[in-house]
């Protein structure tokens, strides 16, 4: 009762006001994320001269079948523990004939409304993304590709885009995000978000194991020049 009365008489203490404080900052952080992730990315072939500050666009990589076609003569080079070296385009070649995505789990009874049909591809997966495309510039490697976000059934083709390089992580080299944007929102703001996110969708792509081993091995890997550069061990 005295601590009403206190209240009624002197206001909220420090402790309140910080907290509150506290609160609505994150409540506007989660409105402002989830307003950029669903506004529009415009996929062009450059960046405009005259853009907007901080708009966003995406520049898809090139996928020309006569030098992704390339990669076919490079992978035998590859597997057999030799260097290579790759332009985006067979890099996009690659994936487009040897990545396999996890099949998403089917959604269940229990997430159908009544009477409803399920729609084709559907599934319980609130995150599914698509398979990557490659761009090399500025020697540095952008992952870009369609994520699906699916909210209670209500779903949503959004774009998700990170430019990095790679650094060794143990005895292997991984690839490390510097930005990562999905739609419009800077996850790499965002602590820890940017590895948690690259690392799920890196797990989702299933490779052959003799890839896997065969990147395991490298001394080196390096974008420059235009050019991923798998460098093997000698």
């Amino acid at each position: 009762m005295a601590g009403k009365i206190e209240k009624a008489l002197y206001g909220p203490s420090l402790t309140e006001v910080v907290f509150g404080a506290i609160l609505g900052l994150l409540a506007g952080v989660l409105v402002a994320c989830i307003y950029l992730v669903f506004k529009p990315v415009p996929t062009v072939r450059e960046l405009p001269k005259d853009r907007p500050r901080g708009m966003v666009y995406y520049i898809p990589g090139a996928n020309g079948n006569s030098r992704g076609a390339a990669w076919f003569s490079k992978q035998k080079q590859f597997l057999s523990g030799k260097s290579v070296q790759l332009v985006e385009d067979e890099l996009n070649g690659w994936v487009a004939g040897t990545v396999k995505l996890d099949a998403p789990p089917a959604p269940s009874n229990n997430s159908k409304a009544a009477g409803a049909p399920a729609a084709a591809g559907a599934s319980n997966a609130i995150f599914t993304p698509s398979k990557p495309t490659f761009k090399i510039a500025n020697d540095k490697l952008q992952i870009g590709m369609m994520c699906t976000l699916n909210w209670y059934g209500m779903m949503t083709d959004v774009i998700l885009q990170s430019t990095g390089t790679f650094t060794k992580d143990g005895d292997h080299f991984v690839y490390k995000p510097e930005t990562l944007y999905l739609g419009s929102c800077p996850l790499h703001l965002l602590p820890g978000v940017s590895n948690l996110l690259m690392s799920h969708i890196i797990s989702t792509g299933k490779v052959p194991d003799e890839f896997r081993d065969a990147w395991y091995k490298l001394s080196d890997v390096e974008v420059r020049g235009g050019e991923l550069k798998l460098v093997a061990a000698q």
